[in-house]
Protein backbone atom coordinates (compact mmCIF):
# COMPACT_ATOMS: atom_id res chain seq x y z
CA UNK A 1 0.00 0.00 0.00
CA UNK A 2 1.30 3.40 -0.96
CA UNK A 3 1.67 5.81 1.93
CA UNK A 4 1.32 9.55 1.83
CA UNK A 5 2.98 12.14 4.00
CA UNK A 6 0.73 14.92 5.33
CA UNK A 7 2.46 18.30 5.26
CA UNK A 8 1.09 20.85 7.76
CA UNK A 9 2.19 24.45 7.29
CA UNK A 10 1.79 27.04 10.06
CA UNK A 11 -0.56 30.07 9.62
CA UNK A 12 2.32 32.57 9.48
CA UNK A 13 2.80 33.90 5.96
CA UNK A 14 0.96 35.00 2.85
CA UNK A 15 2.96 32.54 0.79
CA UNK A 16 1.88 29.49 2.80
CA UNK A 17 0.06 26.75 0.83
CA UNK A 18 -1.43 23.33 1.48
CA UNK A 19 -0.59 20.44 -0.87
CA UNK A 20 -3.18 17.96 -2.09
CA UNK A 21 -2.69 14.52 -0.53
CA UNK A 22 -3.46 12.87 -3.86
CA UNK A 23 -1.63 14.96 -6.41
CA UNK A 24 0.68 17.28 -4.55
CA UNK A 25 -1.17 20.31 -6.06
CA UNK A 26 -1.77 23.43 -4.00
CA UNK A 27 -5.11 23.57 -2.10
CA UNK A 28 -6.62 27.02 -1.36
CA UNK A 29 -8.07 27.16 2.16
CA UNK A 30 -11.18 29.35 2.42
CA UNK A 31 -11.26 32.53 4.54
CA UNK A 32 -12.69 32.51 8.07
CA UNK A 33 -14.95 35.10 9.73
CA UNK A 34 -14.46 35.62 13.44
CA UNK A 35 -16.31 37.72 16.05
CA UNK A 36 -19.54 38.00 14.03
CA UNK A 37 -22.49 38.02 16.45
CA UNK A 38 -26.09 39.16 16.60
CA UNK A 39 -26.45 42.91 17.19
CA UNK A 40 -28.67 44.91 19.54
CA UNK A 41 -28.55 48.66 19.01
CA UNK A 42 -30.48 51.94 18.93
CA UNK A 43 -32.17 53.63 16.01
CA UNK A 44 -30.62 56.84 14.64
CA UNK A 45 -27.26 56.01 16.21
CA UNK A 46 -24.02 55.14 14.43
CA UNK A 47 -23.21 51.45 15.00
CA UNK A 48 -19.76 49.94 14.35
CA UNK A 49 -20.56 46.70 12.51
CA UNK A 50 -16.85 45.77 12.52
CA UNK A 51 -16.48 45.96 16.29
CA UNK A 52 -14.63 42.76 17.25
CA UNK A 53 -14.98 41.32 13.71
CA UNK A 54 -12.05 39.93 11.70
CA UNK A 55 -11.66 38.11 8.36
CA UNK A 56 -8.59 35.84 8.29
CA UNK A 57 -7.22 33.65 5.52
CA UNK A 58 -4.50 30.99 5.70
CA UNK A 59 -2.86 32.16 2.50
CA UNK A 60 -3.70 35.91 2.46
CA UNK A 61 -3.53 36.73 6.18
CA UNK A 62 -5.76 39.46 7.65
CA UNK A 63 -8.19 40.52 4.92
CA UNK A 64 -10.68 42.35 7.15
CA UNK A 65 -10.40 45.61 5.10
CA UNK A 66 -11.90 43.74 2.11
CA UNK A 67 -14.98 42.64 4.08
CA UNK A 68 -18.31 43.48 2.41
CA UNK A 69 -21.31 44.22 4.68
CA UNK A 70 -24.89 44.53 3.46
CA UNK A 71 -28.03 45.18 5.49
CA UNK A 72 -31.60 44.08 4.71
CA UNK A 73 -33.91 46.06 4.64
CA UNK A 74 -31.34 48.27 2.94
CA UNK A 75 -29.26 50.55 5.15
CA UNK A 76 -26.12 52.31 3.95
CA UNK A 77 -22.82 51.04 5.42
CA UNK A 78 -19.82 53.41 5.28
CA UNK A 79 -16.41 52.42 6.63
CA UNK A 80 -18.08 49.68 8.64
CA UNK A 81 -20.61 52.02 10.30
CA UNK A 82 -24.39 51.99 9.81
CA UNK A 83 -27.22 54.16 11.13
CA UNK A 84 -30.49 52.25 11.34
CA UNK A 85 -33.25 54.78 10.62
CA UNK A 86 -36.01 53.13 12.66
CA UNK A 87 -36.73 50.32 15.08
CA UNK A 88 -37.21 46.79 13.78
CA UNK A 89 -35.43 43.57 12.81
CA UNK A 90 -32.66 43.65 10.19
CA UNK A 91 -30.31 41.09 8.65
CA UNK A 92 -26.61 41.93 8.43
CA UNK A 93 -24.62 39.88 5.93
CA UNK A 94 -20.80 39.67 6.09
CA UNK A 95 -19.03 38.43 2.95
CA UNK A 96 -15.33 38.00 2.18
CA UNK A 97 -13.43 36.48 -0.74
CA UNK A 98 -9.77 35.58 -0.67
CA UNK A 99 -7.35 36.40 -3.48
CA UNK A 100 -8.36 33.23 -5.35
CA UNK A 101 -12.08 33.94 -5.08
CA UNK A 102 -13.09 31.55 -2.31
CA UNK A 103 -16.10 32.92 -0.37
CA UNK A 104 -17.08 32.99 3.30
CA UNK A 105 -20.47 34.39 4.30
CA UNK A 106 -22.22 34.84 7.66
CA UNK A 107 -25.61 36.42 8.33
CA UNK A 108 -26.69 37.72 11.74
CA UNK A 109 -29.70 39.60 13.03
CA UNK A 110 -29.77 43.21 14.23
CA UNK A 111 -32.49 44.14 16.71
CA UNK A 112 -32.96 47.89 16.61
CA UNK A 113 -34.94 49.73 19.28
CA UNK A 114 -36.04 53.35 19.58
CA UNK A 115 -34.62 55.65 22.20
CA UNK A 116 -37.14 56.88 24.74
CA UNK A 117 -37.64 60.56 23.94
CA UNK A 118 -37.64 63.06 26.79
CA UNK A 119 -38.48 66.08 24.60
CA UNK A 120 -38.71 66.60 20.84
CA UNK A 121 -40.72 69.84 20.73
CA UNK A 122 -37.93 72.08 22.03
CA UNK A 123 -38.33 74.63 19.24
CA UNK A 124 -42.08 75.06 19.81
CA UNK A 125 -42.26 75.70 23.58
CA UNK A 126 -44.04 72.40 24.16
CA UNK A 127 -46.62 72.59 21.35
CA UNK A 128 -46.89 69.46 19.22
CA UNK A 129 -48.92 67.87 16.43
CA UNK A 130 -50.57 64.45 16.79
CA UNK A 131 -51.99 62.79 13.68
CA UNK A 132 -53.20 59.20 13.26
CA UNK A 133 -52.62 56.83 10.33
CA UNK A 134 -55.59 58.24 8.36
CA UNK A 135 -53.88 61.65 8.06
CA UNK A 136 -51.04 62.66 5.76
CA UNK A 137 -48.71 65.21 7.40
CA UNK A 138 -47.35 67.42 4.61
CA UNK A 139 -45.21 69.66 6.85
CA UNK A 140 -44.79 70.15 10.57
CA UNK A 141 -42.58 72.23 12.85
CA UNK A 142 -41.33 75.68 13.73
CA UNK A 143 -41.79 78.02 10.77
CA UNK A 144 -40.41 81.48 11.45
CA UNK A 145 -41.79 82.41 14.86
CA UNK A 146 -44.83 80.09 14.66
CA UNK A 147 -45.57 76.40 15.06
CA UNK A 148 -47.11 75.46 11.71
CA UNK A 149 -48.34 72.32 9.99
CA UNK A 150 -50.15 71.20 6.85
CA UNK A 151 -52.20 68.00 6.73
CA UNK A 152 -54.65 66.25 4.39
CA UNK A 153 -57.01 63.31 4.66
CA UNK A 154 -58.53 64.38 7.99
CA UNK A 155 -62.12 63.24 8.59
CA UNK A 156 -62.95 63.10 12.30
CA UNK A 157 -62.16 65.65 14.98
CA UNK A 158 -59.64 63.69 17.05
CA UNK A 159 -57.40 62.44 14.24
CA UNK A 160 -55.56 65.81 14.06
CA UNK A 161 -54.59 67.32 17.42
CA UNK A 162 -52.64 70.42 18.42
CA UNK A 163 -51.40 69.64 21.95
CA UNK A 164 -49.51 71.12 24.87
CA UNK A 165 -49.03 69.87 28.44
CA UNK A 166 -49.67 72.23 31.38
CA UNK A 167 -49.28 71.90 35.15
CA UNK A 168 -52.46 73.31 36.67
CA UNK A 169 -53.63 73.93 40.23
CA UNK A 170 -56.62 71.73 40.99
CA UNK A 171 -59.93 73.43 41.69
CA UNK A 172 -58.84 76.64 39.93
CA UNK A 173 -60.64 77.92 36.82
CA UNK A 174 -58.24 78.62 33.93
CA UNK A 175 -59.01 80.70 30.87
CA UNK A 176 -57.02 79.64 27.80
CA UNK A 177 -56.38 81.78 24.72
CA UNK A 178 -54.80 80.46 21.51
CA UNK A 179 -53.64 82.80 18.73
CA UNK A 180 -53.39 81.14 15.32
CA UNK A 181 -54.12 81.33 11.59
CA UNK A 182 -56.29 78.67 9.93
CA UNK A 183 -56.75 77.97 6.22
CA UNK A 184 -60.36 76.79 6.70
CA UNK A 185 -63.35 77.44 8.95
CA UNK A 186 -65.47 75.03 10.99
CA UNK A 187 -66.24 73.56 14.40
CA UNK A 188 -63.54 71.94 16.54
CA UNK A 189 -63.48 70.09 19.85
CA UNK A 190 -61.26 70.91 22.82
CA UNK A 191 -60.04 68.10 25.09
CA UNK A 192 -58.17 67.58 28.35
CA UNK A 193 -56.20 64.34 28.74
CA UNK A 194 -58.01 62.77 25.79
CA UNK A 195 -61.57 63.71 26.77
CA UNK A 196 -63.45 66.47 24.92
CA UNK A 197 -65.07 69.02 27.24
CA UNK A 198 -66.21 71.84 24.91
CA UNK A 199 -66.47 72.96 21.27
CA UNK A 200 -65.51 76.16 19.46
CA UNK A 201 -65.87 77.84 16.08
CA UNK A 202 -62.73 78.43 14.01
CA UNK A 203 -62.62 81.08 11.28
CA UNK A 204 -60.59 81.06 8.09
CA UNK A 205 -57.79 83.54 8.80
CA UNK A 206 -56.80 84.89 12.21
CA UNK A 207 -58.26 83.41 15.40
CA UNK A 208 -58.17 84.29 19.09
CA UNK A 209 -59.70 81.13 20.53
CA UNK A 210 -60.80 81.32 24.18
CA UNK A 211 -62.11 78.56 26.48
CA UNK A 212 -62.27 77.71 30.20
CA UNK A 213 -61.07 74.59 32.03
CA UNK A 214 -60.93 73.63 35.73
CA UNK A 215 -58.48 70.92 36.76
CA UNK A 216 -59.87 68.29 39.12
CA UNK A 217 -57.88 65.76 41.07
CA UNK A 218 -56.76 64.54 44.49
CA UNK A 219 -53.39 66.33 44.39
CA UNK A 220 -52.70 70.06 44.62
CA UNK A 221 -51.57 70.16 41.00
CA UNK A 222 -52.47 68.13 37.93
CA UNK A 223 -50.58 67.54 34.69
CA UNK A 224 -53.06 68.14 31.87
CA UNK A 225 -52.63 67.75 28.12
CA UNK A 226 -54.84 70.34 26.46
CA UNK A 227 -55.61 69.47 22.82
CA UNK A 228 -57.45 71.20 20.00
CA UNK A 229 -59.12 68.45 17.92
CA UNK A 230 -58.93 69.90 14.42
CA UNK A 231 -59.64 66.91 12.17
CA UNK A 232 -63.22 67.95 11.51
CA UNK A 233 -62.13 71.05 9.59
CA UNK A 234 -62.72 70.09 5.96
CA UNK A 235 -60.31 70.80 3.12
CA UNK A 236 -56.55 71.29 2.99
CA UNK A 237 -55.78 72.22 6.58
CA UNK A 238 -52.97 74.64 7.44
CA UNK A 239 -52.49 75.95 10.99
CA UNK A 240 -49.93 78.53 12.15
CA UNK A 241 -49.82 79.07 15.95
CA UNK A 242 -47.90 82.03 17.40
CA UNK A 243 -48.69 81.85 21.13
CA UNK A 244 -51.15 80.90 23.85
CA UNK A 245 -52.05 82.30 27.26
CA UNK A 246 -53.40 80.87 30.49
CA UNK A 247 -55.19 83.21 32.86
CA UNK A 248 -56.55 82.65 36.36
CA UNK A 249 -58.36 84.90 38.81
CA UNK A 250 -57.11 84.74 42.39
CA UNK A 251 -59.42 85.92 45.18
CA UNK A 252 -57.72 88.13 47.77
CA UNK A 253 -53.95 88.30 48.15
CA UNK A 254 -52.22 84.90 47.95
CA UNK A 255 -48.51 84.29 48.43
CA UNK A 256 -47.08 81.27 46.62
CA UNK A 257 -43.59 80.01 47.53
CA UNK A 258 -41.54 79.73 44.32
CA UNK A 259 -38.31 78.22 45.75
CA UNK A 260 -39.68 75.43 47.91
CA UNK A 261 -36.89 73.12 49.20
CA UNK A 262 -34.33 75.24 47.32
CA UNK A 263 -30.70 74.07 47.34
CA UNK A 264 -27.70 76.22 46.40
CA UNK A 265 -25.73 73.16 45.28
CA UNK A 266 -24.75 73.45 41.60
CA UNK A 267 -26.12 77.00 41.35
CA UNK A 268 -23.19 79.18 42.46
CA UNK A 269 -20.37 80.89 40.53
CA UNK A 270 -17.44 82.80 42.01
CA UNK A 271 -16.18 86.24 41.08
CA UNK A 272 -12.73 87.14 42.37
CA UNK A 273 -11.74 90.14 40.25
CA UNK A 274 -8.68 91.57 42.01
CA UNK A 275 -9.63 89.69 45.18
CA UNK A 276 -8.90 86.28 46.66
CA UNK A 277 -11.20 83.95 48.55
CA UNK A 278 -13.56 81.00 48.34
CA UNK A 279 -17.24 80.17 47.96
CA UNK A 280 -19.34 77.18 48.98
CA UNK A 281 -22.58 75.88 50.43
CA UNK A 282 -23.52 75.10 54.02
CA UNK A 283 -26.31 73.26 55.86
CA UNK A 284 -26.61 70.54 53.18
CA UNK A 285 -27.02 73.07 50.39
CA UNK A 286 -29.56 75.28 52.20
CA UNK A 287 -27.09 78.16 52.57
CA UNK A 288 -24.26 79.79 50.60
CA UNK A 289 -21.15 81.72 51.67
CA UNK A 290 -18.43 83.89 50.16
CA UNK A 291 -15.19 84.45 52.06
CA UNK A 292 -12.87 87.27 50.98
CA UNK A 293 -9.29 86.66 52.17
CA UNK A 294 -7.63 89.44 50.13
CA UNK A 295 -9.71 92.57 49.48
CA UNK A 296 -9.87 94.82 46.41
CA UNK A 297 -10.72 98.52 46.08
CA UNK A 298 -14.43 97.92 45.34
CA UNK A 299 -17.15 95.88 47.05
CA UNK A 300 -18.54 94.52 43.79
CA UNK A 301 -15.18 93.15 42.58
CA UNK A 302 -15.42 89.99 44.69
CA UNK A 303 -18.31 87.75 45.62
CA UNK A 304 -20.58 84.87 44.64
CA UNK A 305 -23.31 84.69 41.99
CA UNK A 306 -26.37 82.51 42.63
CA UNK A 307 -28.51 81.43 39.70
CA UNK A 308 -31.80 80.41 41.32
CA UNK A 309 -33.21 79.25 37.97
CA UNK A 310 -36.51 80.95 38.83
CA UNK A 311 -38.21 82.62 35.86
CA UNK A 312 -39.53 86.02 36.94
CA UNK A 313 -42.07 88.06 34.99
CA UNK A 314 -42.16 91.78 34.26
CA UNK A 315 -44.59 93.51 36.60
CA UNK A 316 -44.85 90.52 38.95
CA UNK A 317 -44.66 91.23 42.69
CA UNK A 318 -42.62 89.09 45.08
CA UNK A 319 -41.88 88.98 48.80
CA UNK A 320 -38.23 88.00 49.29
CA UNK A 321 -36.59 87.05 52.57
CA UNK A 322 -33.26 85.63 53.77
CA UNK A 323 -30.94 85.67 56.77
CA UNK A 324 -27.43 87.17 56.53
CA UNK A 325 -24.47 86.45 58.77
CA UNK A 326 -21.31 88.61 58.52
CA UNK A 327 -18.10 87.88 60.44
CA UNK A 328 -16.80 91.47 60.15
CA UNK A 329 -18.46 94.88 60.07
CA UNK A 330 -17.25 95.75 56.58
CA UNK A 331 -19.63 96.72 53.81
CA UNK A 332 -21.32 94.08 51.68
CA UNK A 333 -24.27 93.98 49.27
CA UNK A 334 -26.93 91.40 48.44
CA UNK A 335 -28.21 92.28 44.97
CA UNK A 336 -31.25 90.89 43.15
CA UNK A 337 -30.85 90.75 39.37
CA UNK A 338 -32.91 89.51 36.41
CA UNK A 339 -29.80 88.08 34.72
CA UNK A 340 -26.12 87.71 35.54
CA UNK A 341 -24.61 90.65 33.61
CA UNK A 342 -25.73 93.98 32.19
CA UNK A 343 -28.16 96.58 33.52
CA UNK A 344 -30.07 94.06 35.58
CA UNK A 345 -30.14 95.05 39.28
CA UNK A 346 -33.54 95.79 40.82
CA UNK A 347 -32.95 95.53 44.59
CA UNK A 348 -30.10 95.75 47.15
CA UNK A 349 -29.74 95.10 50.88
CA UNK A 350 -26.73 95.96 53.06
CA UNK A 351 -27.52 94.71 56.57
CA UNK A 352 -26.97 91.49 58.48
CA UNK A 353 -29.77 89.67 60.25
CA UNK A 354 -33.21 88.88 58.84
CA UNK A 355 -34.13 90.77 55.64
CA UNK A 356 -37.66 90.73 54.21
CA UNK A 357 -39.05 93.07 51.54
CA UNK A 358 -41.44 93.35 48.59
CA UNK A 359 -40.17 93.91 45.04
CA UNK A 360 -41.81 94.40 41.66
CA UNK A 361 -39.78 93.02 38.76
CA UNK A 362 -39.13 95.64 36.04
CA UNK A 363 -38.16 93.17 33.28
CA UNK A 364 -38.63 89.45 32.74
CA UNK A 365 -35.67 87.15 33.21
CA UNK A 366 -34.19 84.64 35.64
CA UNK A 367 -33.66 85.55 39.29
CA UNK A 368 -29.97 85.95 40.16
CA UNK A 369 -28.51 86.92 43.52
CA UNK A 370 -25.05 88.50 43.80
CA UNK A 371 -23.44 88.62 47.26
CA UNK A 372 -20.63 91.20 46.92
CA UNK A 373 -18.01 91.84 49.60
CA UNK A 374 -14.79 92.44 47.67
CA UNK A 375 -13.64 95.60 49.50
CA UNK A 376 -13.29 93.84 52.87
CA UNK A 377 -11.78 90.72 54.35
CA UNK A 378 -14.99 89.09 55.41
CA UNK A 379 -17.19 86.00 55.31
CA UNK A 380 -20.84 86.49 54.34
CA UNK A 381 -23.34 83.61 54.68
CA UNK A 382 -26.90 83.69 53.30
CA UNK A 383 -29.50 81.18 54.54
CA UNK A 384 -33.26 80.56 54.53
CA UNK A 385 -33.91 82.05 51.10
CA UNK A 386 -37.60 82.46 50.29
CA UNK A 387 -39.26 84.01 47.23
CA UNK A 388 -43.05 84.24 47.35
CA UNK A 389 -45.11 85.50 44.42
CA UNK A 390 -48.18 87.64 45.03
CA UNK A 391 -51.14 85.98 43.32
CA UNK A 392 -54.13 88.29 43.20
CA UNK A 393 -56.55 89.39 40.51
CA UNK A 394 -55.99 88.09 36.98
CA UNK A 395 -52.67 86.33 36.52
CA UNK A 396 -51.65 85.66 32.91
CA UNK A 397 -48.90 83.36 31.66
CA UNK A 398 -47.97 83.62 27.99
CA UNK A 399 -46.40 80.83 25.92
CA UNK A 400 -44.77 82.24 22.78
CA UNK A 401 -43.48 79.69 20.30
CA UNK A 402 -40.09 81.36 19.75
CA UNK A 403 -37.55 81.54 16.92
CA UNK A 404 -34.02 80.51 16.01
CA UNK A 405 -31.31 83.17 15.71
CA UNK A 406 -27.82 83.79 14.36
CA UNK A 407 -25.13 85.81 16.17
CA UNK A 408 -22.35 87.01 13.85
CA UNK A 409 -19.47 89.34 14.72
CA UNK A 410 -15.72 89.80 14.32
CA UNK A 411 -15.64 88.73 10.68
CA UNK A 412 -18.50 86.23 10.76
CA UNK A 413 -21.70 86.86 8.81
CA UNK A 414 -24.83 84.89 7.96
CA UNK A 415 -28.55 84.51 8.57
CA UNK A 416 -30.79 81.84 10.10
CA UNK A 417 -34.37 80.75 9.54
CA UNK A 418 -36.58 77.81 10.38
CA UNK A 419 -38.79 76.11 7.77
CA UNK A 420 -41.24 73.60 9.25
CA UNK A 421 -38.78 72.30 11.82
CA UNK A 422 -35.65 72.41 9.65
CA UNK A 423 -33.14 75.09 10.68
CA UNK A 424 -31.27 76.64 7.76
CA UNK A 425 -28.15 78.72 8.49
CA UNK A 426 -26.70 80.57 5.49
CA UNK A 427 -23.08 81.43 6.35
CA UNK A 428 -21.57 84.12 4.16
CA UNK A 429 -18.15 84.48 5.84
CA UNK A 430 -16.51 82.62 8.70
CA UNK A 431 -15.02 84.38 11.71
CA UNK A 432 -11.76 83.19 13.27
CA UNK A 433 -13.21 82.16 16.67
CA UNK A 434 -16.02 79.65 17.29
CA UNK A 435 -18.61 82.10 18.63
CA UNK A 436 -18.24 84.54 15.70
CA UNK A 437 -20.71 82.39 13.72
CA UNK A 438 -23.30 81.18 16.20
CA UNK A 439 -26.64 79.50 15.54
CA UNK A 440 -29.02 79.21 18.51
CA UNK A 441 -32.43 77.81 19.40
CA UNK A 442 -35.17 79.38 21.51
CA UNK A 443 -34.82 78.64 25.22
CA UNK A 444 -36.56 75.66 26.79
CA UNK A 445 -37.03 74.36 30.34
CA UNK A 446 -34.98 71.37 31.47
CA UNK A 447 -34.72 69.74 34.88
CA UNK A 448 -32.92 66.69 36.18
CA UNK A 449 -29.54 65.01 35.86
CA UNK A 450 -28.00 65.92 32.50
CA UNK A 451 -25.92 62.73 32.62
CA UNK A 452 -29.14 60.78 32.02
CA UNK A 453 -29.72 62.46 28.65
CA UNK A 454 -28.49 62.04 25.08
CA UNK A 455 -29.05 64.83 22.53
CA UNK A 456 -29.64 63.78 18.93
CA UNK A 457 -30.10 65.79 15.76
CA UNK A 458 -29.74 65.39 12.01
CA UNK A 459 -27.47 67.74 10.10
CA UNK A 460 -25.71 68.31 6.82
CA UNK A 461 -23.69 71.12 5.24
CA UNK A 462 -22.90 72.20 1.69
CA UNK A 463 -19.20 71.91 2.65
CA UNK A 464 -17.70 69.63 5.34
CA UNK A 465 -17.47 72.30 8.04
CA UNK A 466 -16.15 72.03 11.59
CA UNK A 467 -18.37 73.19 14.43
CA UNK A 468 -18.89 73.15 18.18
CA UNK A 469 -22.20 71.94 19.56
CA UNK A 470 -23.06 73.22 23.04
CA UNK A 471 -26.01 73.15 25.42
CA UNK A 472 -25.89 76.14 27.75
CA UNK A 473 -27.95 78.07 30.27
CA UNK A 474 -30.13 80.45 28.25
CA UNK A 475 -28.95 83.72 29.83
CA UNK A 476 -25.21 83.10 30.19
CA UNK A 477 -22.43 80.64 29.30
CA UNK A 478 -22.66 77.57 31.53
CA UNK A 479 -22.67 74.39 29.49
CA UNK A 480 -23.60 70.78 30.16
CA UNK A 481 -22.46 69.81 26.64
CA UNK A 482 -19.50 71.12 24.63
CA UNK A 483 -18.34 68.95 21.74
CA UNK A 484 -16.42 69.50 18.51
CA UNK A 485 -17.94 67.93 15.39
CA UNK A 486 -17.50 67.93 11.64
CA UNK A 487 -20.74 68.13 9.66
CA UNK A 488 -20.64 66.12 6.44
CA UNK A 489 -22.19 66.88 3.07
CA UNK A 490 -24.54 63.91 3.39
CA UNK A 491 -27.12 64.05 6.17
CA UNK A 492 -25.98 62.27 9.32
CA UNK A 493 -27.51 61.65 12.74
CA UNK A 494 -25.38 62.97 15.60
CA UNK A 495 -25.80 61.54 19.12
CA UNK A 496 -24.14 63.40 21.97
CA UNK A 497 -23.97 62.37 25.61
CA UNK A 498 -24.37 65.10 28.22
CA UNK A 499 -22.03 65.94 31.08
CA UNK A 500 -22.78 64.49 34.48
CA UNK A 501 -24.20 67.58 36.22
CA UNK A 502 -27.55 68.79 37.53
CA UNK A 503 -29.66 71.06 35.33
CA UNK A 504 -32.62 73.15 36.37
CA UNK A 505 -33.97 76.19 34.53
CA UNK A 506 -33.96 77.55 31.00
CA UNK A 507 -31.43 76.32 28.42
CA UNK A 508 -30.64 76.61 24.71
CA UNK A 509 -28.70 74.69 22.04
CA UNK A 510 -25.88 76.34 20.08
CA UNK A 511 -23.89 75.45 16.98
CA UNK A 512 -20.74 77.55 16.47
CA UNK A 513 -18.85 77.61 13.15
CA UNK A 514 -16.44 80.55 13.45
CA UNK A 515 -13.04 78.87 13.29
CA UNK A 516 -9.96 79.24 11.11
CA UNK A 517 -10.45 75.57 10.14
CA UNK A 518 -13.41 76.71 8.00
CA UNK A 519 -11.51 79.55 6.31
CA UNK A 520 -10.95 77.38 3.22
CA UNK A 521 -14.68 77.69 2.45
CA UNK A 522 -16.08 80.92 1.00
CA UNK A 523 -19.37 80.18 2.77
CA UNK A 524 -21.70 77.31 3.55
CA UNK A 525 -25.33 76.35 4.08
CA UNK A 526 -26.05 74.24 7.16
CA UNK A 527 -29.33 72.36 7.70
CA UNK A 528 -30.32 70.93 11.11
CA UNK A 529 -33.50 69.02 11.94
CA UNK A 530 -35.12 66.42 14.20
CA UNK A 531 -33.63 67.75 17.45
CA UNK A 532 -34.41 65.55 20.46
CA UNK A 533 -33.43 65.06 24.07
CA UNK A 534 -33.52 61.33 24.81
CA UNK A 535 -32.97 59.21 27.87
CA UNK A 536 -29.63 57.43 28.07
CA UNK A 537 -30.15 53.77 27.15
CA UNK A 538 -28.64 50.75 28.90
CA UNK A 539 -27.20 49.86 25.49
CA UNK A 540 -24.91 52.89 25.78
CA UNK A 541 -23.47 51.88 29.13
Amino acid sequence: MKKFKLLILPFIAVSAVTLSACSGADVNQGPELRGVNNITCLADTAVDLLDGVAALDLEDGDITPALQITVTPEVSVENGYAVFPKAGEYEVCYEIRDSLGKLARTTVSATVTEREVYADNLLTNGFALKADENVTVLSNGLNGGAFAFKVSGQEIAENVQLTRTYTLNTGVEYTFKYYFESSVAGRIKIAANGKAFTEAQVSAGGNELQFVYTAEGADETETVEIALWLGGLEGGLEISLTKSETQIYMQGNNLVEKLENFSFDGKILDRFDGTEGSIGTVDNGKGVFVEITKASDATWRGGVFVNTGLAIGAGAKYTVSYDIEAENNGAFEVILQNKQWGANEFHKTYTAGHNEFDVTVPESGTLWIYIASGANVNKITLKNLSVKEHKSGYITESFAVGNVYANNFGGGSGSAKCEYGKIVYEINTFGSDWGQNELGTPSFALNGAAGNFVITFKAKASSPVSCVFAASVADYWDTFVWKQLKLSVSEQTYSIRCDDKAVEGNYKFLWQFGTSANAVFSGATVEISDIKICYLSELEG
